[in-house]
């Protein structure tokens, strides 16, 4: 009967090490599930709100977008914002009044971009934070008008009545000078790389940070192109007839780069 005993109990102990030895072993090699997309779920066609900021300011726009297969897009992406020359100053006085050394002209651009939208790492990164990059380029329509009132049309704006014999040209505000407006027509692109946020496909969010550049052939006069000749005392030079004597300044910009992030807030159908 003890042998009997025995016997059992080492066939017991024998059997639950083997039920603790198969719970310790390498667990079963799970599928991994395929990566959601827009494509496959029915939402091929989006449109967004396309509010930025960069080196010239903030802007607006729209874009829209066309899915081309499971993790390509194309995109199509119309702007409004504001171009300036990057060695440009504001200054603000004590009247809260601001003033840009040397400004001539404002500039109001319109970019058009088409390109390609690519969702990268997939199988490796959560459907709710598509990883993606971006490429475009289209043609840039631009407008420039006046910064100030150049009532001696000198290309050069008198801003001092101690300095300039009692004598000061006022700045427009933004919304006049137009009359004395140029329009002008260049080309441009983009690249970036952002982030699509959420699990609901039918809506868009969207961050993005990216460069993107605007070129014109012949140049925007952005800043003043003529400044006055000084003496070695800092004192402006007058003509015979009394007209301030200057000399060239600066010339047209044609290149117009810069840094840049922006958001998407829409819906895809």
């Amino acid at each position: 009967m003890k042998k009997l005993i025995f016997i059992s109990l080492v066939f017991t102990l024998l059997l639950s090490g083997e039920q603790v030895f198969a719970q310790f072993g390498e667990p079963d090699v799970q599928e991994k599930e395929n990566p959601r997309s827009l494509y496959d779920e029915g939402y091929r066609t989006g449109f967004g709100f396309n509010p930025f900021l960069n080196d010239f300011g903030f802007g607006a726009g729209g874009q829209f977008r066309f899915g081309l297969n499971q993790y390509t897009e194309a995109i199509a992406t119309l702007r409004i914002s504001a171009l300036k020359d990057p060695t440009e100053q504001t200054f603000i006085d004590f009247l809260g009044y601001r003033t840009i050394p040397d400004k001539y002209q404002r500039v109001v651009s319109v970019p058009l971009f088409i390109g390609l939208k690519q969702r990268f790492f997939a199988q490796q990164i959560s459907d709710n934070f598509r990883v993606f990059g971006t490429i475009s380029g289209g043609p840039v329509f631009a407008w420039s008008y006046a910064y100030f009132n150049d009532a001696n049309n000198n290309q050069f704006r008198e801003n001092d009545r101690f300095l300039y014999r009692n004598y000061i040209e006022p700045v427009y505000d933004v919304f006049s000078g137009w009359k004395e407006s140029k329009t002008h027509w260049g080309y441009g692109g983009e690249v970036g790389i952002g982030i699509d946020f959420g699990d609901n496909f039918a809506n868009l969010s969207t961050v993005q940070f990216g460069y993107t550049m605007n070129y014109f052939a012949k140049g925007i006069q952005v800043l003043q192109p003529r400044e006055a000749d000084l003496t070695p005392g800092g004192q402006p030079q007058y003509d015979d007839n009394d007209n301030l004597i200057t000399v060239e300044a600066n010339g047209r910009r044609s290149y117009f780069g810069t840094a840049q992030i922006s958001f998407v807030f829409g819906w895809m159908w």
